[in-house]
């Protein structure tokens, strides 16, 4: 079966840790599409913005490749803290996986923080407070459109991770 997993946090929630944690948790087959990877091997760092065009392209054209694979696990590795950007630009992927699944990270604030402070590149203060702010639990919109959608309250992943490897 070929699953997409599409991840909405805000940046610091543990979105790459979750998919490090899928890819570790199952034998191959697991392909992690990152929005800040892609940056750094587009534009040499994953705070370089200058070629978001492209690296968007790439973001959504490498879940086709993927698919190729009859086992594929197809995890986009991005912020995704609206409804629109996690259904909109995934519409056309509806045809290339039997499963499109969504894992919303619902981190308390005060943890988000210290987590944003551990990341390689933290994100300014400033912005992480407006994601969080403006960040949108799952609505009817994606509701309708995601096979599944499971939320991660704590730091404790391994559960919902066994859930995606194992099928259920």
């Amino acid at each position: 079966m070929k699953k997409l997993i599409v991840l909405s946090g805000v940046p610091g929630s543990g979105k790459s840790y979750f998919s490090e944690l899928v890819k570790k948790s199952t034998s191959g087959h697991v392909y992690i599409v990152s929005s800040d990877n892609l940056r750094k091997q587009i534009a040499g760092h994953q705070q370089n913005l200058d070629f978001d065009s492209l690296m968007w392209k790439m973001f959504y054209e490498l879940p086709k490749v993927y698919s190729l694979d009859e086992n594929a696990i197809v995890i986009l590795d991005s912020t995704n803290t609206l409804s629109k950007y996690r259904v909109d630009p995934n519409l056309e992927l509806k045809k290339y996986f039997d499963q499109i699944d969504l894992v919303v990270f619902k981190i308390n604030k005060d943890v988000l923080e210290k987590q944003n402070l551990d990341r390689e590149f933290p994100v300014p203060i400033e912005a992480l407070t407006n994601y969080y702010q403006n960040f949108e639990m799952p609505n009817e919109k994606d509701k309708s459109f995601f096979d599944n959608i499971y939320i991660i309250d704590s730091n404790d992943f391994h559960k919902i991770v066994y859930k995606i490897v194992s099928n259920e």
